[in-house]
């Protein structure tokens, strides 16, 4: 009798630091293009900015993290609003 042993693949999830490193490169890479005039390049930021502040920085603020992070995770906050809110003025200004 033959035993035959079949491994199970799974899908790996993406760790939260990948994650944020993937999230400031698809930044710094779409800022050019953006700066260009490029619309998906833009959305691309505004999109990876959001999804950070929203998924990877505001958690630390529920969390039992030291003071140095809530300090750090509220410039990333506040800076994600302020530039959200001077490129909706800008927007405003063309239109």
């Amino acid at each position: 009798m033959t035993m035959t042993h079949e491994a199970v693949i799974r899908p790996s999830s993406l760790p939260t630091v990948p994650a944020v490193i993937f999230a400031v490169l698809i930044t710094l890479l779409s800022l050019v293009p953006a700066r260009r005039g490029s619309r998906p390049a833009l959305v691309a930021i505004v999109v990876t900015r959001v999804i950070s502040a929203a998924l990877f920085a505001a958690p630390a603020l529920f969390l039992d993290a030291p003071v140095w992070v809530m300090v750090v995770v509220g410039f990333i906050i506040a800076g994600t609003i302020i530039a959200l809110v001077l490129l909706w003025q800008q927007g405003r200004r063309i239109a």
